[in-house]
This record gives C-alpha cells, structure tokens and sequence, in this order.
C-alpha cells in the first residue's frame, strides 16, 4: 500500500478575516451551537482537504481555483501547489458567487 500524501493547510489572511465576521454573524444572528456546528464542519473539511483536496470541483480553470461547500450557505476557494493546500476565501453562497475575490 502506497503511503498517503498529507498536504499541508494554509489559511490566508483574507480567509480568516472571512471566518470571523462568520463567526462573529453567527454569534449576533444566531448562538453558540450554530457556532459550532459551523466550526465543526469547517474542521471536517479542512481535514479532509488535507488528505484528498482533488475531490472538490475546479471554480476557476485558469487559476487552478476549487470550492468546497462548509454549509448549504458557505463556501471555501482553495488553490492546490505541492503538497500545500490554501484556503484563499471563504464566501456567503447566498451572495453574488461573481462578488467572490479570488
């Protein structure tokens, strides 16, 4: 059996500011398991990501861009080099998906 490749994760700066004002939404709009159930899910996927990032669909041929649903209305832009995997921005998908800053 071939040995699995672990790709590193990265989060730009602009992802984590994206993931605040989630946070930081959530927390005003709704409350702490919402929270949570959020950061769970963004966890998994990060996890997952960094065992099989090819799964996810390519957004953006030309920049070599996949997107990776977190929830029903949040999603994550991530570019593959090497055995990195960054997260670029995670965007509301109930917002303009052309308003998203790649």
């Amino acid at each position: 059996m071939e040995d699995e490749i672990v790709y590193e994760i990265i989060i730009s700066e602009r992802a984590e500011d994206n993931l605040d004002k989630i946070i930081t939404y959530l927390l005003s709009e709704w409350n702490e398991t919402v929270k949570n159930n959020f950061l769970e899910s963004f966890k998994k996927n990060l996890n997952f990501l960094s065992i099989n990032p090819f799964v996810f669909q390519v957004y953006s041929k030309r920049k070599l861009i996949r997107k990776c649903l977190i929830t029903k209305q949040n999603a994550m832009y991530y570019r593959i080099v090497d055995n990195v995997v960054e997260i670029i921005t995670i965007h509301d998908a109930r917002r303009n998906p052309k308003t998203v800053k790649l």
